[in-house]
């Protein structure tokens, strides 16, 4: 059929149906403008229990946009973030998902597992989003043609962090883990690595998450008169910073581990610097205060310049910057300001290197970096690698 034919025919076919013009304008496949503001979108929760994450990606994207801006945006057009709440509940994330389809051409970084994993399975998502917080297997595999992983996963990190305990002769390693797929996914990781050294998890203690709320006693009660010298801690940076706080006021002597999911700063303000020192966290991100990396120093140039936040930059916050680097990147590989401009931009980052952090994906792979460092926290409260 003739282009000529093709388009005569759809228009018959909604002149039959009744379908308003406008409806079929926002239907079909939408040609990137090239005026106007250039729109990143994020959608995360703003309110509950992880605004302050979500207003830290905020902050290390709105650096580096604001600083693009400054010397003359990409061709002409200004970047300009618009925020979405989704309070952190997963069924506002799904209609939030839907909505800000048109609204803008790429997202930063999704904040929620059960979130994450709602947006999968409704597969409501239709604009590339750059980067997941956490990072469950199921927005991980199989490959989703809108995710690019600018984080190691879970199951590396957890890795990583076995892999230390072992190599130094503590085995007998018990797990704090929420009674929710992320808590059974964050098991069954553990205890694969572990079987492949040969070595079995002394324990498996499960709390009840109910929304942010957090009951430990159930895993506490697990954890009584058991050995072990080792506890790795999984859940939300609340979640974590109380936790630490209930089981080092208890008494508890066990060296504590956490994904990188816990905020130090957060870890201290809650349980105090002193039952927080020794606290070991594990990282995604480059170690803030190596300033020879070319990539942390124009960090922190940019954000004390632009970040329009009076708080302290941290591993968060550079998330958000990266995160915001690679859409520019995208679209100025691909001269191409729309979702599809920035997919196709993004694949075409193989082995991306930001000023010392390499991000790599290609079209049939979008797991970009597998870095994971481990820090702990110090005597003063700060981290130290």
């Amino acid at each position: 059929m003739t282009a000529r034919k093709q388009g005569y025919s759809i228009c018959l076919a909604l002149s039959l149906l009744g379908i308003s013009s406008a409806f079929a304008e926002t239907q079909a496949p939408a040609r990137a403008p090239t005026s106007g503001d250039i729109v990143i979108g994020h959608v995360a929760g703003y309110t509950g229990p992880t605004a302050k994450e979500a207003n830290e990606l905020k902050a290390g994207a709105t650096a580096y946009f604001e600083s693009v801006n400054e010397h003359g945006g990409i061709d002409g057009r200004k970047l300009r973030l618009v925020t979405f709440d989704d309070q952190f509940k997963a069924e506002n994330t799904v209609k939030l998902m839907t909505e800000v389809k048109g609204k803008a051409i790429a997202l930063l970084p999704m904040i929620g597992s059960a979130n994450g994993a709602a947006v999968i399975k409704e597969n409501v998502l239709e604009i590339p989003v750059v980067g997941t917080i956490p990072s469950p297997d199921i927005m991980r595999n199989p490959m989703n043609k809108n995710i690019f992983h600018i984080r190691a996963s879970d199951k590396e990190q957890t890795e990583r962090i076995l892999e230390q305990l072992v190599t130094v002769g503590l085995t007998n390693i018990a797990l704090m883990v929420p009674n929710n797929p992320f808590g059974d996914q964050a098991t069954k990781q553990a205890e694969a690595y572990l079987a492949t050294q040969n070595h079995k998890l002394a324990v498996n203690a499960v709390y009840t998450l109910v929304g942010p709320k957090p009951d430990f006693q159930p895993a506490l009660k697990t954890l009584e008169g058991k050995s072990y010298h080792a506890v790795v801690m999984y859940g939300p940076p609340p979640v974590v910073a109380a936790m630490i706080k209930e089981m080092r006021s208890r008494g508890e002597t066990a060296q504590l581990y956490a994904l990188s999911y816990a905020d130090s700063k957060l870890v201290t303000d809650v349980a105090g610097t002193q039952l927080a020192h020794g606290v070991v966290i594990s990282q995604v991100m480059p170690n803030l205060n190596t300033k020879t990396m070319p990539l942390i120093k124009e960090f922190r140039e940019n954000f004390a310049k632009y970040g329009n936040s009076k708080n302290e930059p941290n591993p968060v916050t550079l998330e958000g910057y990266v995160s915001a680097r690679l859409i520019v990147e995208a679209i100025r590989r691909s001269k191409d300001a729309s979702p599809e401009g920035v997919r196709r931009g993004l694949e075409q980052l193989r082995g991306y290197d930001l000023g010392g952090y390499i991000v790599d994906f290609s079209p049939a792979k979008h797991q970009g970096s597998s870095f994971v460092d481990l820090s702990l926290i110090g005597g003063t409260g700060k981290l130290v690698y």
